[in-house]
């Protein structure tokens, strides 16, 4: 009499055979697992269990039965569909409908076809294996393409070299869609053999199958598969390794081969470790790469599902403050994405708060305690972290001082073109070059659209651009509609859903400020409020004007002191519940502003301003000396006009 063991085997090649539609599924369900709780047979849709005792005394057909009737319970989705449902009456409902499906196809699915015990005979043909599918009416031909897809994609790239194909209804299943990389790897040592190694970066998991080493010999065959070391590392890396040599023609892997001890298998010899270090540490440094670019993903999913903690993106020390977090959580993610995967979003938040105070109290020591707790990582493990984060700290230190002293840099620049009246600083070469490259000047969290005197029509393709990513020809209906604005930025808030846009009018040192200039930028305004697209969603618009002083008529003076009750320094103009200002400053107190923003740091750093004071012959000078350097920011969305 069979093994139970047997008679599921035997089901199995049977209906794939003769039922292919119910053997691929049953093939698809976990292997079935014996059980003492189950009293013959039960499915929770994924798994089938069975009592072992019980069905030892049951002959072939009795099985199959059992097996059978649970299969179609899986096939129907019974256990999923019976949720909130009275569970007596749906176990018969649904018993009686999978008996009778059973009942149609008992006298096929109990006969076994041996072939008649002949041997396969050998021919020049093509051969393979058609499988036909009928009545599945119900299923899109898109979705079995992707099952088989999903299925066997590993399969195919695996034996490529073989001309193993799938085909549906004569069309080629293709996979590269899953593809992510596929690098041809070249080992640096000197090896003995020839190789031909290809390492593919998949986009999605492998179904059943592991990330493996697959050993390939010279006639294209598997020789040998073995999972690597980076199956346990929850990070989305998938993987295959494929490595074809001669050198795998007669290789003994196992220290067993046909019974008998070998006392020498070739995994042992020089050639085969110096080939897999080779290509362990290329595999380690290529995930590393992946992975730099998931962990910036990965901080911008925590910012937005607010797990992350907040900083105060105007002040630059908090900016350099998270700019460290950042890399901490970066770098923590990149070396052992398990510190974070497998927590849920509260623990999340508690870990990232701990890092980030133990950070700020530059406490190294108890930051391993903490991950120790978190999640176990070995020795090694640590002593990475470890390496990688005292070189990350230190680049970090190193690139904000230069940051900060090339902002005073800037700041000085600034100071003898609008100060120095030797100079002739002039606005559009000068004065703004600089403010273009360097408009952290209005704060930290903004990004520039357009720069270089952009009319309204100009400024609109580039608001639609930063706000939808989409680029669009536009036409604005406006007698002042070419108009030129100096500097157009643009600040979307993480934590509502208020866009501000930025206008800056820059004024050259000779111009004193008033009531025309003011003039000028409330025609600006008008061209924006009849324009629609200009003010889409929940927007606030902010007017900057600005100038070496105020001129002699007090008109400036007067409506600063109109707007006072608004409780905002440099207010002149207030709209639309304050969703449209105009604020006018003077240069010097943009300086003093940035004094009081970088007081902290530039006291932390004992950074003084005379130890980079340089004296420029003229405006030129300046503007090369200070438009590019560690402190610029991103270039604008829309580049500047051609003259």
């Amino acid at each position: 009499m069979l093994t139970i063991e047997q008679s599921i085997s035997r089901l199995k090649i049977n209906l794939v055979r003769k039922r292919p539609f119910y053997g691929v599924i049953l093939m698809k369900l976990n292997d079935m697992k014996e059980s003492n709780t189950t009293n013959i047979m039960s499915t929770d849709g994924e798994n089938i269990y069975y009592n072992k005792k019980y069905m030892e005394q049951l002959n072939e057909a009795e099985r199959n039965f059992y097996l059978l009737h649970q299969l179609y319970h899986c096939i129907f989705m019974h256990p999923s569909r019976m949720i909130n449902k009275d569970i007596k009456i749906a176990n018969i409902a649904a018993d009686f409908l999978v008996n009778y499906y059973i009942d149609m196809e008992k006298d096929t699915l109990n006969q076994y076809d041996d072939n008649g015990g002949e041997t396969p005979k050998i021919t020049d043909k093509d051969v393979g294996t058609e499988v036909v599918f009928t009545q599945i009416q119900q299923f899109l031909k898109e979705e079995i393409v992707k099952r088989i897809k999903n299925e066997f994609f590993w399969f195919l790239e695996l034996n490529k070299h073989r001309n193993f194909r799938i085909f549906v209804d004569g069309e080629k299943v293709t996979y590269d869609d899953f593809i992510i990389n596929k690098i041809q790897f070249v080992p640096e040592e000197q090896l003995a053999h020839k190789y031909e190694i290809s390492i593919i970066q998949w986009n999605q998991s492998l179904g059943k199958e592991f990330s493996k080493f697959y050993f390939i010999d010279s006639d294209n065959e598997e020789k040998y598969k073995e999972a690597t070391k980076l199956n346990k590392k929850p990070d989305g890396f998938f993987h295959s390794i494929f490595i074809k040599s001669s050198y795998f023609d007669d290789f003994y892997f196992e220290k067993e081969m046909d019974g008998q001890a070998c006392l020498l298998p070739n995994k042992n010899e020089p050639e085969y470790r110096n080939l897999m270090n080779s290509i362990n540490d290329f595999l380690y440094k290529f995930r590393r790469q992946y992975l730099k670019g998931a962990s910036d993903k990965f901080i911008d999913k925590l910012i937005d599902s607010k797990i992350y903690p907040e900083f105060n993106e105007s002040n630059p020390f908090d900016t350099y403050r998270k700019s460290e977090l950042d890399n901490l959580v970066g770098t923590l993610y990149a070396a052992q994405p398990k510190i974070f995967t497998n927590l849920s979003d509260d623990n999340k938040k508690i870990t990232i708060s701990l890092l980030k105070l133990i950070m700020d109290a530059e406490d190294k020591d108890n930051l391993f305690k903490v991950l120790k707790q978190v999640v176990d990582l070995d020795e090694d493990e640590l002593a990475e972290l470890a390496g990688v984060l005292r070189y990350t700290s230190l680049s970090n230190i190193t690139r904000l001082v230069k940051m900060i002293e090339d902002r005073q840099k800037v700041i000085q620049g600034l100071k003898e073109l609008v100060f120095n009246k030797e100079m002739y600083a002039k606005e559009v070469p000068h004065i703004q070059s600089v403010v273009e490259n360097h408009y952290w000047l209005f704060g930290e969290q903004y990004n520039l659209i357009t720069a270089a005197e952009p009319d309204f029509t100009l400024a609109l393709k580039g608001l639609i651009l930063a706000t939808t990513g989409k680029e669009e020809d536009v036409d604005i209906d406006h007698e002042d509609k070419n108009k030129e604005m100096d500097i157009f930025m643009i600040r979307q808030d993480r934590k509502g859903d208020v866009t501000e846009n930025v206008v800056v009018e820059l004024k050259r040192p000779t111009v004193a400020l008033g009531e025309t200039q003011l003039s000028q930028v409330k025609k600006y305004l008008q061209v924006i409020r009849k324009e629609d697209r200009f003010n889409m969603g929940n927007v606030k618009w902010t007017f900057y004007l600005i100038g070496n002083k105020f001129n002699t008529s007090g008109f400036l003076e007067g409506e600063l002191e109109n707007n006072r009750n608004h409780g905002e320094q440099h207010l002149v103009y207030w709209v639309d519940n304050g969703m449209t200002k105009i604020y006018v400053l003077k240069w010097s107190e943009i300086f003093d502003e940035f004094s009081k923003r970088h007081e902290y740091l530039l006291d932390k750093l004992k950074l003084e301003e005379e130890l980079w004071l340089k004296q420029h012959d003229n405006a030129d000078n300046v503007v090369d000396d200070v438009i590019y350097n560690s402190a610029m920011l991103e270039k604008p969305l829309i580049p500047k006009k051609s003259k």
